[in-house]
C-alpha cells in the first residue's frame, strides 16, 4: 500500500473524525503564530522607522555634518563645504504635533535647488549623472510657485494624505516648537520612499517662519573619505563630520535590544504550542494503536510510521500556521500602537504608517510554525513506531517503556537547569556580546531542564499525595491518581504546559511589580516640584528644542513662584555614544527639595554639585557598560574639548535606555556656551493652590504660545500611564499563553478519554454514573492544575531573576529591586488553577458519548 493511502487512511479519516480535537490544535497553533508574527511585523516595522529617521530624506548621502550636541548650528560652515564638495545638502529638521490629527510630523526644511540630486524621488543613483534633465521634470511635477511664494507652504507624502483624508490646499495647525502655526498644503508627493509622516518645506521659509534665520540642523554629503578629511579640518570645534553607517550602527543598536526582548518573550509563549501539538499527536497514536500494529505485523517499517504521524504534526501545524498569519494582521495592528507609542515615549518621535505582515514575514512565520510543528511531533511518532504488534492492543505500554529512565530524564533535566543558570552567570558578569544571548539560551535551557525532570517531580509528588487523595475523595481520588500514576510520561506533557504558562506569568508579573516599585522610589525622588512645564510639540520623555526666553520671563513674573529649575536636555558624546545629559539648576532643586523628599545624602550630592569643580551624576547604565563608579572621571566631549566630570552619583534613570548624565547648568554655559532652556519645572510658594496657578498660566501663555502644563500629581500619573502601556503588550502573552496551555490540558484528558474507553464502560456496568466519571476528570484536571502551578513556582521566579539581573542589565541598564508580587501570584495562580479544572468538562463531554455495550461486547 503506497503512502499516501496509509497517509490518507490513518491520519486524514483521523483528523475528520475528531473535529474538535482538530480545531482545538489548529486554533491552539494559530494563537501562538499569531502572537509571534504580531509582535515581529510590529517591532521589525519600528526599527525600520527608526533607521528610516536616523538616514534622513538624502538617502544617498554618506556622510553628515552635525552638531556634537545634537542642536541647529550657524549656517555659515555651508559655503566652506560648499567649495570642497558640490554634492552637499542643507536641512533643518524638527518635530511637530499634529493635534486635530493625533498624530507627530518631521517638518524638514530643504534647499530646494538642490533638491533634485539628493531628494528621495527617484530609486537609483542615476540622477547624478543628468541632474537637469532631473530637475526639469521635478520642477514641472510639482507646484513650487506657491511652495516658495507663501511661507506656510508645504509638501506632504500621499501616504500621510490619505492616511488623514487631506487634499491639496488643505490647511492643518501644528505645534512646532513651543508654539502653534498654521501649514498650507500646496502640494502631495507620490514618492513611497519617503517616510509617511514626513513634511517638506524650503530652507529659506522654514527659517523665517519659524524663527530660525541663520540656522541649519545638519547638513547631508555624498563624498569619498579625501574630501570627507578636508572638511574636518575646517570645522569648527563644535561641529563633527560623521559616516552615516557609523549613526545608523550606534542609535539602532538602542532599539534592537527592545525588538529582541519582545520578541523572545513570544518565542516563549509559542513554546507552549509545543506541548499541546505533542498531545494532539499522541491522541492519534493511541486512537490507531490496533491499525498501527496491523502494519507493524504486515512488514511495514519504522521509517514509514515515523513518516505517517510526523506529517500529522505537520499537517496540522500548517493549516495553524496559516491562519496564525491570517490573525497575526490583527495582533500586528495593536502591537504596532504599542511599540510606536513606547518608542516615542522612550528614544525618538517614530511613525509607523504600515502594519501590514509582507512575504518575507509570512514565509519566515510559516517556517517557524513548521518546525515547531515538526519537534512537536517526532517524539510520539518515534513512540508509534516503536509499537510491537503484541502491544497493539495492551495500553500502558508506552509508559512501561518509559518508566526506567525516569531518574535519567531527571538527572539530565537537573543538569541542564544548572547549565542555564550557569550560562545566565557568564552574561551577567561577562556579556560577551552586545545581546544577552547566553541569558536568552539560559531560560530555553531552563525551560529544558525543568520539561525533563517533570516525570520524577510528578512520580514524587504522586508519591506523597497519593494516599491523601484517596482519603479525601474515595474511590475517585482513587481512579484518577492511578491513571495519572500509570501514565505519567503523558500527563507530565500537559503538567508543562501548565507550568511555562504558569511560569511566564509569574515571570512577568515579578518584572512588572519589581519594575513598579522601583520607578515609584524613583517618582518620589525626583518628581519633587509642583509644576512641569515642556512645549506640547514634545512627545518624548525629553525635549531638546529650547522655549523662548519670554515664556521663562513670564513664569518668573507671577508672584507664586518661590523657584525655577531650568532643564537643558542634550545628547552629549562619551566613549563615542550619542548619550542624554540634563543640565538642571541644581540649587533651586535643592533648596526646595524637602518639599517631597527628605534625604540627607541626596542633599550632599546635590550640595557638591553646586561646587567649582565639574561633577556629574550617571546613570546605572553608563555604570554598568563602563564600569563607571564614585569616584571616577566620565570623559565628555565639548565645544571646548574632552571635560573630566568627576562622578558623584550613580542613580537609576528609567527615562531612557542609552544612559543619563545629570549636571549642574553652569558648566552648560562654560563649555557650550548656551543658557537656554527645553523644558523646566516650577515651585510654587507655601500654601499656594497649583491647580489654581496652572490655570492663571495657561491663560497668559495660550495666546501666543502651546505647551504641556502639569502639577505634581498629574505629572506622576502620566508616569505610571506610560509605564501601563509599556507592557501592556505582556499581558497580550500571558493570556495567550494560558489558552494554549489549557487547549494543551484538555489535549492530555482527551487521550485518557479515548484510551480508557473499555475501563469507563466497565466502570457504567458496574454502577458508576457519569457524574462519578465527570469528577474524574475533573480531579485529574485539578491535579495537573496544582501540580503545574506549584512547579511554576519554582520556574517563574528563576526566570524572572534572569530577566531582570541579566537581560534588563544588558539591554536597558535599569537597577530594578527585585521584589514579588505574592498577592498578584496567588490571585492568578487561583484564576490558573479554576480556568484548568474546568478544562476537564470537555473531555468528559466526549466520554458521556461512549457507548459501553459497544466495548463490552467487544470484551
Amino acid at each position: 500500500m503506497s503512502f499516501f493511502k496509509l497517509l490518507r487512511i490513518l491520519i486524514f479519516r483521523n483528523i475528520q473524525e475528531n473535529k474538535f480535537l482538530t480545531f482545538l490544535s489548529i486554533f491552539g497553533i494559530a494563537l501562538g503564530i499569531a502572537l509571534f508574527t504580531g509582535v515581529k511585523v510590529a517591532s521589525d516595522k519600528a526599527i525600520a522607522s527608526f533607521e528610516s529617521n536616523i538616514q534622513g530624506i538624502i538617502s544617498y548621502s554618506n556622510y553628515e555634518i552635525v552638531d556634537i550636541s545634537g542642536i541647529d548650528f550657524n549656517e555659515n560652515i555651508y559655503v566652506k563645504i560648499r567649495e570642497i564638495e558640490d554634492n552637499c545638502f542643507p536641512l533643518l529638521q524638527t518635530f511637530a504635533y499634529v493635534p486635530e490629527l493625533k498624530d507627530s510630523v518631521e517638518i524638514n526644511g530643504i534647499f530646494t535647488v538642490k533638491a533634485t540630486q539628493f531628494l528621495k524621488l527617484i530609486p537609483s543613483e542615476a540622477h547624478f549623472s543628468n541632474p537637469e534633465s532631473h530637475s526639469r521634470g521635478f520642477f514641472e511635477k510639482y507646484n513650487f510657485d506657491d511652495f516658495y511664494r507663501q511661507t506656510n507652504a508645504v509638501f506632504i507624502t500621499k501616504n500621510f494624505a490619505a492616511r488623514h483624508a487631506i487634499k491639496k490646499g488643505d490647511i492643518f495647525k501644528a505645534i512646532v516648537y513651543d508654539r502653534e502655526y498654521p501649514l498650507k498644503v500646496v502640494d502631495i508627493m507620490d514618492s513611497d520612499i519617503l517616510i509617511t509622516n514626513t513634511i517638506i518645506m524650503d530652507i529659506g521659509n522654514f527659517q523665517e517662519y519659524f524663527g530660525k534665520t541663520g540656522a541649519l540642523s545638519k547638513i547631508d554629503i555624498f563624498t569619498d573619505e579625501h574630501n570627507a578629511n578636508i572638511i574636518k579640518s575646517v570645522l569648527p570645534s563644535n561641529l563633527r563630520i560623521e559616516r552615516k553607517e557609523n549613526i545608523f550602527k550606534n542609535q539602532t543598536a538602542i532599539v534592537k535590544s527592545f525588538r529582541y526582548n519582545l520578541q523572545f518573550v513570544s518565542l516563549i509563549a509559542v513554546l507552549v504550542g509545543i506541548f499541546m501539538l505533542y498531545n494532539t499527536v499522541f491522541i492519534s497514536v493511541v486512537k490507531r494503536r490496533t491499525e498501527i500494529g496491523i502494519l507493524r505485523s504486515l512488514g511495514a517499517d519504522k521509517k514509514i510510521i515515523i513518516m505517517l504521524f510526523t506529517s500529522n504534526g505537520l499537517i496540522l501545524g500548517t493549516i495553524g500556521s496559516i491562519i496564525g498569519i491570517l490573525l497575526g494582521q490583527i495582533t500586528a495592528y495593536f502591537s504596532t500602537i504599542a511599540v510606536e507609542k513606547t518608542i516615542s515615549t522612550m528614544y525618538t518621535a517614530i511613525t509607523i504608517a504600515d502594519y501590514g505582515i509582507n512575504v518575507k514575514d509570512a514565509v519566515i512565520s510559516l517556517l517557524f510554525g513548521i518546525i515547531v510543528s515538526l519537534i512537536a511531533s517526532i517524539i510520539p511518532a518515534f513512540e508509534a513506531s516503536n509499537i510491537r504488534p503484541n502491544e497493539s492492543s495492551r495500553e500502558g505500554s508506552f509508559e512501561r517503556r518509559y518508566a526506567k529512565f525516569h531518574k535519567w530524564f531527571f538527572t539530565s533535566g537537573i543538569f541542564f537547569i544548572l547549565a542555564g543558570i550557569g550560562i545566565s552567570y557568564i552574561d551577567y558578569y561577562y556579556a560577551p556580546f552586545t545581546a544577552p544571548i547566553f541569558a536568552y539560551t539560559g531560560i530555553i535551557m531552563l525551560i529544558a531542564g525543568f520539561t525533563l525532570a517533570s516525570s520524577f517531580y510528578f512520580f514524587i509528588l504522586l508519591k506523597l499525595f497519593r494516599i491523601p487523595i484517596k482519603k479525601v475523595f474515595g474511590i475517585i481520588g482513587e481512579i484518577a491518581s492511578g491513571d495519572i500514576y500509570g501514565n505519567l510520561h503523558r500527563f507530565s506533557v500537559a503538567l508543562m504546559s501548565v507550568a511555562i504558562s504558569g511560569a511566564l506569568i509569574i515571570a512577568f508579573l515579578t518584572i512588572i511589580f519589581s519594575f513598579r516599585t522601583s520607578l515609584n522610589k524613583w517618582i518620589h525622588k525626583n518628581i519633587t516640584a509642583d509644576v512641569y512645564i515642556k512645549p506640547a510639540s514634545c512627545r518624548a520623555n525629553y525635549c531638546f528644542y529650547p522655549v523662548s526666553e519670554n515664556v521663562i520671563k513670564t513664569v518668573e513674573s507671577f508672584s507664586e513662584v518661590s523657584g525655577i529649575d531650568k532643564f537643558r536636555g542634550m545628547q552629549v558624546d562619551v566613549y563615542g555614544k550619542k548619550i542624554i545629559a540634563g543640565f538642571a539648576d541644581i540649587k533651586v532643586k535643592r533648596e526646595h527639595l524637602y518639599k517631597k523628599y527628605k534625604d540627607e545624602n541626596y542633599e550632599m550630592i546635590l550640595s557638591e554639585m553646586e561646587g567649582d569643580e565639574p561633577i556629574a551624576g550617571i546613570s546605572d547604565f553608563l555604570s554598568i557598560k563602563y564600569g563607571l563608579g564614585k569616584g571616577d572621571k566620565l570623559p565628555v566631549y565639548t565645544p571646548e574639548g574632552i571635560v573630566n566630570f568627576k562622578i558623584n552619583d550613580v542613580f537609576s534613570s528609567y527615562s531612557t535606555t542609552s544612559g543619563f548624565v545629570y549636571i549642574d547648568r553652569k558648566w552648560l554655559k562654560k563649555y557650550w556656551g548656551l543658557d537656554d532652556t527645553t523644558q523646566f519645572s516650577v515651585y510654587l510658594k507655601e500654601n499656594v493652590d497649583a491647580d489654581l496657578f496652572i490655570r492663571k498660566l495657561r491663560d497668559s501663555l495660550k495666546l501666543n504660545y502651546s505647551f504641556e502644563i502639569m502639577n505634581n500629581q498629574e505629572l506622576r500619573n502620566r508616569i505610571i500611564f506610560i509605564f501601563n502601556r509599556t507592557f501592556a503588550i505582556t499581558y497580550v502573552i500571558e493570556i495567550i499563553s494560558i489558552i494554549i496551555s489549557l487547549i494543551g490540558v484538555v489535549n492530555t484528558l482527551l487521550a485518557l478519554a479515548f484510551e480508557r474507553k473499555r475501563e469507563i464502560s466497565i466502570i457504567r456496568y458496574l454502577g458508576g454514573t457519569w457524574k462519578q466519571i465527570t469528577q474524574i476528570f475533573l480531579l485529574s484536571a485539578g491535579i495537573i492544575a496544582t501540580s503545574g502551578i506549584l512547579y511554576s513556582i519554582l520556574l517563574g521566579p528563576l526566570m524572572s531573576i534572569i530577566l531582570i539581573e541579566v537581560v534588563n542589565k544588558l539591554s536597558f541598564g535599569w537597577k530594578i529591586y527585585f521584589s514579588i508580587p505574592y498577592h498578584y501570584v496567588a490571585a492568578v495562580s487561583i484564576l490558573l488553577f479554576f480556568t484548568t479544572l474546568l478544562s476537564g468538562l470537555i473531555p468528559s463531554g466526549v466520554a458521556r458519548k461512549i457507548d459501553p455495550e459497544r466495548f463490552i461486547t467487544f470484551e
